[in-house]
């Protein structure tokens, strides 16, 4: 068996998440039913991140097996032949024996978008979130640097969450202006569901001074949900890249 490690970057507005599920269209089923069509083989697809329905990928990584070996080129040309332009290949490597995409990764960033404006440019729509009134970048900076270090995030998880643990390391959390343009930037050795999403929503809701800075200390103290903000829609949410 030969092990392949791609490079994935997809626009997710189309997909129900990265994941597969019964009797819905997502990027994982997607590019196995694009390697069944070219090798015949059904592959085990395993992806670094499951990315949730309308989130988007710069630097998604992913691993599969084939009986027969490949080149490289070739098969990554032949892949986006027959995949839908909203989901690219856009590197193909051999993968050790004992590489696993999602249980290797050292450490993921995320991007998430902001369009801070009154008016929203119609090609943006789905790849950005939409906010018209004007935010505290200073107070949503002093907030997300609150994030930094080993922290016990589950104040800013789904609260159908089950993880056992969740502790989770964050190296940079840092906010970003670049126009009307608001990027909010994280890294870290791992996210909870919605973690992220979760994050911006209380940002933003800091930023809108409905919440302060020391609020991100008390919700990861009291570990409740309910403490934090609403969870930021998907379409600005960005997997940017995973470090092994």
């Amino acid at each position: 068996m030969n092990k392949y490690k791609i490079l994935v970057q997809y626009m997710g507005t189309k997909y129900s998440g990265w994941q597969i599920q019964k009797d819905q269209t997502t990027v994982q089923g997607v590019i196995r039913d694009a390697i069944y069509q070219l090798t015949g083989e059904t592959v085990s697809l395993v992806g670094a991140g499951r990315t949730d329905s309308g989130v988007h990928a710069l630097g998604q990584i992913a691993h599969f097996k084939l009986e027969r070996k490949l080149l490289l080129d070739k098969l990554r040309r032949s892949l986006n032949g027959v995949l839908p332009w909203d989901i690219r290949i856009m590197r193909v490597n051999l993968a050790t024996e004992t590489f696993h995409a999602q249980r290797n990764a050292l450490r993921k960033r995320y991007e998430y978008r902001i369009f801070n404006a009154e008016v929203l440019p119609p090609f943006l729509r789905g790849y950005v979130y939409h906010l018209p009134r004007v935010l505290d970048l200073e107070v949503m900076q002093a907030a997300a640097s609150n994030l930094i270090g080993s922290r016990d995030f589950k104040g800013f998880a789904a609260k159908a969450s089950r993880v056992k643990d969740p502790t989770r390391e964050i190296f940079l959390s840092k906010i970003l202006k670049k126009g009307r343009q608001i990027t909010y930037q994280v890294e870290g050795n791992g996210f909870l569901h919605h973690m992220v999403r979760n994050i911006v929503g209380t940002l933003v809701e800091v930023g809108r001074n409905q919440k302060s800075a020391s609020d991100i200390v008390r919700i990861l103290q009291s570990r409740d949900r309910q403490l934090a903000g609403p969870t930021a829609p998907p379409q600005g949410l960005y997997l940017m890249k995973v470090w092994y």
